[in-house]
Formats: C-alpha cells, sequence, structure tokens
C-alpha cells in the first residue's frame, strides 16, 4: 500500500492528461461537425424555400399572363382569380366563392404578393400585410426583408407580361421565414444543449476508458517494481555472503590450504547460485517479450511430449532417489503425442514442475507424471503427496520469488522463479497451468497445451 501511495499520482496525472486530449480531441471535433450539420440544415432549407417560392412566382405570372391587357391595369379576370387581391385605394371583392381559387398557398399567410406598373407604382396587393414590411419595387430580384418586428421575409420580384407578350409591370412574391427561423432557434438550442452533455458523456467515458487503460500500466509497473526489488533482495544475499567470506579471510594474516579450498567451495556455491538467478531473471525477461511481442520470429519445432517426459524422468531420477522420493511416468496415450514449441522452453516447463513437486515431498512419497490427451489439448499433470499448499498461499503460487516454505526453498537453492517461469512458458505457448492442493495431502499441477494437428 506503501508503494501505490508513491506512484498512484503519477498514473492518475497521466490518466487525467489523457482524458483531457481524448476530450479535448472528441469537442473539437463534435464543434466542427455541430456546425457543419447547422449550416447543412440552412443550406437545404434556403434552397427548399427559395425553389418553392419561385414555383408559386411562376404559377402566378403563367396565372395572370393570358387575363393581362393593358400595362399596368389590373383585369378583373385576375380578381376573380385571387378574390383577395386588393387594388389600391379600392375595396377588396368579398370572400363569397372560393371555389375557383387555385392557388390557395397564397391564403396561407405565410405569402404576400404585390403587383407594380413599369413605373413602380403599387398595383395592387394580398390580404393583410405585415405591419412594418415596406411595400415598394426593389431593384433586385431576390432579397431578404425585415418588418417592424424583425421577423423575415423572402422576396423574389419578376417582370410582368401580358397576352401580346408586352411588359406589363412587376411582380413581387414574399414568402414569411417565421417558420424556418423559428426552426433553425430550434436546432441552435439542441445543438447547444446537447454539445455540453454529449462532452460531458464523453468526458466520463474518457475517464473511465483510460482509467482501464491505464490499470494493467498500473499493475505492469507494480510488479517491475515488486521484481526489482525482490530481484536485488535475491542478489544482496549471496553478494553479502561472498562479500563477508572474503573479508573475513582477507582479515587473516594466514590462509591455509584447506582454508583456501573452503573459501574457494562457498564462493563457488554463491556463485552458482548467482548464476541460476540471473539465468532465471533473463529467462523470464525472454518470455515477457516473447508474449508482448506475439512471439512472431519465435521458431517453433514438433515436440514428442512421451520422449520430453521420459527425459525429465532420467535426469530427475537422482534428485528423486536423493530425497528417498519415488518418481515414475504414467503415459495414457499409446502414440507419440506431438505438439509444436520450443523444446527447451518445454522442457524448463515440465523441470521445474517436477522439480517443486520433489522438493515439497517428504521422504517416502511419490511424485507421478501423468499425459493424457483431450480432444485438442494435451493434458500434462505432475501430482504430489507432498506437504500441499493452504488455499491463502495459493493464490500466490506463481508470483515471482514466492516460496510457500521459505527455509526449505532456500536451504536447496531454490529462487522462488521456477513457477513463475513455468506459468510464463506455458503462456508463450497458448496453454495454461492449474493448480489443485490441499495441506498434508499433496498437490496436483495441470498443464494443458494446444495440440497443433
Amino acid at each position: 500500500m506503501e508503494q501505490e501511495k508513491t506512484y498512484f499520482p503519477l498514473f492518475q496525472q497521466t490518466q487525467r492528461r489523457l482524458a483531457s486530449w481524448y476530450v479535448g480531441i472528441i469537442s473539437i471535433v463534435l464543434i466542427i461537425l455541430g456546425f457543419g450539420v447547422y449550416e447543412a440544415i440552412i443550406h437545404a432549407h434556403q434552397i427548399t424555400i427559395e425553389k418553392e417560392l419561385k414555383t408559386i412566382a411562376g404559377t402566378l405570372h403563367d396565372s395572370f399572363e393570358p387575363m393581362l391587357d393593358q400595362p399596368g391595369i389590373l383585369e378583373d379576370e385576375v380578381i376573380q382569380l385571387m378574390p383577395n387581391l386588393c387594388r389600391v385605394n379600392n375595396p377588396c371583392i368579398s370572400k363569397n366563392n372560393l371555389s375557383n381559387y387555385r392557388l390557395g398557398a397564397i391564403e396561407k399567410g405565410q405569402y404576400y404578393l404585390h403587383l407594380f406598373d413599369l413605373s413602380g407604382n403599387l398595383v395592387a396587393f394580398n390580404g393583410q400585410q405585415p405591419k412594418g414590411l415596406p411595400i415598394e419595387k426593389h431593384q433586385k430580384q431576390q432579397e431578404i426583408l425585415k418588418d417592424s418586428q424583425q421577423k423575415r421575409y423572402l422576396q423574389i420580384s419578376y417582370m410582368l407580361h401580358n397576352r401580346k407578350g408586352e411588359n406589363w409591370g412587376y411582380l413581387q412574391v414574399v414568402r414569411s421565414l417565421e417558420d424556418f427561423d423559428n426552426y433553425l432557434k430550434n436546432v441552435a438550442i439542441i445543438l447547444l444543449l446537447g454539445l455540453p452533455l454529449a462532452i460531458l458523456l464523453i468526458g466520463a467515458s474518457a475517464w473511465i476508458l483510460t482509467g482501464l487503460t491505464m490499470k494493467p500500466v498500473s499493475q505492469s509497473y507494480r510488479q517491475i517494481q515488486q521484481f526489482t526489488g525482490d530481484a536485488a533482495h535475491e542478489l544482496r544475499t549471496p553478494l553479502a555472503a561472498i562479500r563477508a567470506t572474503v573479508e573475513s579471510h582477507l582479515m587473516s594474516s594466514t590462509l591455509t590450504e584447506k582454508e583456501a579450498k573452503e573459501t574457494l567451495s562457498i564462493l563457488g556455491r554463491q556463485t552458482q547460485r548467482l548464476s541460476i538467478l540471473v539465468a532465471d531473471l533473463l529467462m523470464l525477461s525472454r518470455l515477457d517479450w516473447q508474449l508482448t511481442s506475439n512471439s512472431i520470429n519465435i521458431k517453433y519445432e514438433k515436440i514428442c511430449l512421451n520422449n520430453l517426459i521420459s527425459d525429465v524422468l532420467e535426469e530427475l531420477a537422482s534428485l528423486a532417489i536423493s530425497l528417498d522420493v519415488l518418481l515414475q511416468a504414467d503415459i495414457r496415450v499409446n502414440y507419440p503425442l506431438e505438439i509444436l514449441g520450443n523444446t527447451e522452453q518445454i522442457y524448463r516447463l515440465l523441470f521445474n514442475l517436477v522439480v517443486n513437486g520433489i522438493q515439497y515431498t517428504s521422504k517416502g512419497g511419490k511424485v507421478i507424471i501423468i499425459l493424457e490427451r483431450n480432444n485438442k489439448l494435451a493434458i500434462i499433470k505432475v501430482k504430489d503427496t507432498g506437504i500441499g499448499i493452504n488455499s491463502q498461499a495459493l493464490k500466490h503460487i506463481f508470483e515471482r520469488f514466492y516460496r510457500v516454505d521459505q527455509g526449505r526453498s532456500r536451504k536447496e537453492g531454490g529462487s522462488g522463479l521456477g513457477l513463475s517461469i513455468a506459468q510464463a512458458i506455458a503462456e508463450a505457448h497458448h496453454g495454461k497451468i492449474e493448480v489443485r492442493s490441499e495441506v498434508n495431502k499433496g498437490s496436483l499441477f495441470i498443464l494443458q497445451l494446444p495440440i497443433n494437428v
């Protein structure tokens, strides 16, 4: 816990930075997309409204043209066609009969009609005109107008012809943009309210995701710290013994041949212990690299597990005899069972499991290696009748430098890396190791390796 407090702020700060960058970049992208969507909506609606207004203006032009005669004079037929069309200074015709009213869109209150003569004088208009809306001939064919309440209107102007094809005057059709502006306001409100909410959700998601991302990094960092500390502790012990031995003999004025041999023997044992420890550390380092690099450049070959088990039994037979432990094999397949892998690593895996079983089995006990097959898996079981492992220690059995029995392991020269190396080799070969154990009843290690057929 003390170590976690030391480096936890480092990962928390990194998590904050990653989350901030993530939220910042996504927010910028969302703002750009939101602005783009808003502009696209405006453009699409503008095109639709302009097309709609031009269609109505064209329809009116085509409807009026056959009825018009003298320039600037509005015929009664036009008034009959549009009952709500009012001549300037004349009352509008009563809307008693609207059955012939074919241009109902003008009566919806969104469209306003102005007719001018060639001099630009207003001849007629329709309905109740918005207050403050300018009614005069404009030079532009299309423009935006505003009334006294600052409501917007789109106006289109056309030259109006009579039945003879002569210029009669000007036709102006005005459409209210109030519905369009209200729609855009609603879209803007949705975007303005939705964007902060989306950023908050993204921020929460970014914090969770970066936390999940940092979790394995934090765990790896803890493992590295623990591994470094344990390795330093393990290396310090033999180095301290070597240094003490050398210093004690250097302080002696005379050194007999027997003492020199004893000193060299001690130095040799400690040096051998250091060599084994360093070799184990190097193997773990290679296995870690093999796992992270997906073993792309690792050369695999066919391995006959039957023969490999025989080799392990042959090499460890003398150790088993010296400790009065019965070591035997139980091969439950009647044919060579082959897998793809690294022969040296698989041998080391089996060697470590069997050595572990022998070392933790009392005199008169037994260690059995079982080989069998289950579908596409090769199953190797190492069963012993040793001291067993309690449930608390069982959780840590594969941790590096962990020993179930500290005194026995150190006495027999164990570094506490054997089972860690075995597990790393199994994972590098896409396999796994399980362990079942009861105190004073022995342990069962189950190794599963895929068979590539």
